[in-house]
């Protein structure tokens, strides 16, 4: 907001001369000052918290959080406006949370943009509320009095045949909020499969000695299906001292078809040109609660409990033919019952002092009958164990110091088989912010990850005639260490500045693992640990604001150095770039986004991915409760490729093309509107569906 003070000055001059006479003239004369500009700033930050207030027009155009988020262009943080996904600059997971309360992707579509005060970014807060979170987005919302409101969205897509409706309503009396959403997706797809070229050295097919086959797949026909919906439902008791959150929620995922038809050459007259068919299907469901219990305990004490608990089903139906005798059938029925408790518990005896407590079980139960070609009963019993603390110390604000120490202890018992395991994670992070205008910041980070239950089942399924799969139940967890540093400049309200540089490590990571040991010397995946993987980056984030803020641009180029060693041994250099553009006219904007290639080694496997490049453009209207857009996305894009990959190992490699909807061009038109009713209420975080459980069926 700019105010102008134009000031006129009319002085009265005096003059007394001493002496016997004494003369009085009054002398007046007129000065015009220049103008005096006040700009109010809408971006600090300091050693604990970054803030950043959105423009009207920010609000007003963003459809939901994500949405607010990207066209904000925050320097530290990174935003998809496609998988709208969120994530640090240096590629880091962030927790959001609105109004102190955790909130899912599926939360922040709902929101109302037009209630945001502020957008509040914290690295490792002491606060319990925040669950030792150490990335974190906090929206802090307008505060009502009574009443409520309903949000309806629709998209459809173009190009990709793609339907997403939802509702969103929300009332509250007092200290008593209550939220209702409801959501359905339908999603179908005629170009999903896989081209692949693949190269089996075989020690002893069939008892027929050494051989070598290489086996051409190539995509014919592909049909895809996906229908989804998510119901929620939660009751809020919100005081200055206690925060009480109880919501259930059920989601349901059903594709009644995924069939994929190809045509397979082979090198060795051993196997006859032929067409193979896939058909998939599968239905999970889930029922879960999930509870948020805060408590003041004191002024310089506060405890949060994290309480969940999920119920669900997950079916999984494969049937593999090829050739005139061959029919592979992998059927799976899995239940699952999870639960989870964590207490978070800080305590700030004074303003220099923040101890912060972390202590979590985590219990996993899963029964999985197979049934087909490989019958079997798999039982999974993992818990997870952790205690940690954590002590941060602020020096006038200028200053935050800190460390922290975890233990985690993990119990497996898989069908029989036990093992288990007991490692550290520690933290060390220091901010220094000499005023509102500066930040630097350096964090360093060692210790273990576990692998996924499924990739230590015991059970050995067949995936075509010549590939099996199974997992490792001797598994071993893999460590990791990193480092980072970070720079933040805010100069002013035109220019935010963000630079940083990162290292890191996964030491003897858990790769797949491919051998001619499966039966009839055929080849067979496994997972094993060997190697290690080696990343680091610097990057720069650019965001100006020009013409009073009606034209954003934010510019992320970033250069990386990936290394692994070991089976997979790989080293490449990559420089990549993100752009994006606003552009503000009254109640309409216009947004571009643009994403270069990406090439890297996965993490956990010695595959390497090639995806294109990624762009949108988006023209839109916000109004009086209304928002209408229109977006072309990947519009050059005609092909439905998705991913390149590419493995090469001792005795299997593969050079593989999946198709799918993920480029290619589609455009999309959304809109959404928000009934009001009653007076303003107060804002809290808004819920979803969860999304069905985890499963731990081989794949």
């Amino acid at each position: 907001m700019r105010k102008g003070i134009m000031l006129t000055m009319i002085c009265g001059i005096v003059a007394t001369t001493a002496g016997a006479q004494t003369e009085t003239s009054d002398s007046i004369r007129a000065q015009q000052l220049d103008e005096v500009v006040i700009e109010a700033s809408n971006q600090r930050i300091n050693a604990e918290v970054s803030t950043y207030i959105p423009m009207v027009r920010q609000k007003n155009a963003a459809q939901n959080a994500v949405s607010l988020l990207s066209q904000m262009s925050i320097p530290q943080i990174s935003v998809d406006p496609v998988s709208q996904t969120i994530q640090t600059a240096h590629g880091q997971d962030v927790s959001v949370f609105i109004d102190f309360i955790p909130a899912t992707s599926e939360d922040l579509k709902g929101m109302r943009t037009q209630d945001v005060k502020k957008v509040e970014y914290y690295t490792h807060p002491a606060d319990a509320r925040f669950q030792g979170a150490k990335y974190v987005i906090n929206f802090v919302m307008q505060k009502y009095e009574w009443g409520g409101y309903t949000k309806l969205n629709a998209n459809k897509w173009f190009g990709v045949n793609r339907t997403e409706g939802s509702v969103y309503s929300k009332i509250a009396y007092k200290k008593m909020t209550f939220d209702l959403f409801a959501d359905e997706i339908y999603l179908t797809n005629r170009h999903t499969g896989q081209n692949s070229v693949e190269n089996f050295r075989f020690a002893d097919l069939y008892g027929m000695g050494p051989k070598d086959v290489s086996r051409v797949s190539e995509m014919r026909l592909g049909r895809y299906r996906n229908n989804s919906n998510d119901i929620s439902f939660r009751a809020l008791y919100d005081t200055e001292n206690i925060q009480i959150s109880n919501r259930i929620a059920y989601s349901l995922t059903n594709v009644p078809r995924n069939d994929v038809g190809n045509t397979l050459t082979y090198s060795d007259a051993l196997f006859p040109s032929t067409e193979s068919f896939t058909k998939t299907s599968s239905k999970d469901w889930a029922l879960k609660y999930s509870g948020e219990y805060f408590f003041m305990l004191s002024k310089q004490t506060g405890l949060n409990v994290d309480a969940s608990y999920t119920y669900g089903h997950n079916d999984l139906n494969s049937d593999y033919t090829a050739h005139d005798d061959l029919s592979i059938i992998n059927n799976a029925k899995e239940e699952i019952h999870k639960l989870s408790v964590y207490l978070h518990l800080n305590w700030n005896p004074g303003k220099a002092n923040r101890f912060f407590t972390n202590f979590g079980v985590q219990h996993d139960w899963n029964i999985i009958n197979y049934y087909g070609n490989s019958p079997s009963k798999q039982k999974y019993d993992v818990g997870i164990y952790f205690l940690g603390q954590n002590y941060q110390h602020v020096f006038n604000e200028k200053w935050n110091v800190g460390a922290g120490l975890a233990w985690i202890w993990e119990t497996n018992r898989i069908s029989g088989v036990n093992a288990d395991n007991n490692f550290p994670q520690t933290n060390i992070n220091a901010t220094w912010s000499p005023n509102d205008k500066h930040q630097l910041y350096l964090t360093a980070n060692y210790g273990s990850m576990f692998p996924g239950s499924s990739q230590k089942s015991p059970n050995m399924l067949q995936q075509d005639e010549l590939m099996w799969y199974r997992g490792t139940p001797e598994l071993n967890d893999y460590k990791y260490t990193n480092a980072l540093l970070s720079y933040t400049w805010l100069p002013d309200n035109r220019w935010q500045l963000s630079a940083d540089a990162y290292l890191g490590m996964i030491k003897d990571r858990c790769v797949t693992l491919y051998s001619p040991t499966g039966p009839d010397g055929t080849m067979l995946r496994q997972y094993f640990n060997g190697g290690n993987y080696f990343s680091e980056y610097i990057g720069v984030s650019a965001t100006g604001k020009f013409f009073g803020g009606k034209l954003v641009g934010k510019l992320r180029p970033q250069f990386w150095i990936r290394k692994t060693t070991g089976e997979y041994a790989w080293h490449d250099n990559q420089l990549t770039c993100t752009a994006q553009l606003n552009y503000y006219l009254d109640s309409f904007y216009i947004f571009g986004w643009y994403m270069t290639p990406g090439k890297y080694q996965e993490t956990h496997s010695g595959v390497i991915s090639k995806s294109p490049s990624k762009y949108q453009i988006e023209i839109g209207w916000g109004k009086n409760g209304w928002n209408i857009s229109a977006s072309a996305y990947n519009f050059a894009h005609t092909s439905w490729e998705d991913l390149r990959e590419t493995l090469t190992s001792e005795y299997y490699s593969f050079d593989r093309t999946t198709f799918g909807t993920q480029h290619h061009a589609r455009y999309t038109i959304s809109v959404s509107y928000t009934i009001g009713y009653g007076k303003k209420v107060q804002r809290k975080n808004e819920i979803s569906g969860s999304g069905t459980a985890d499963s731990a069926i081989l794949k």
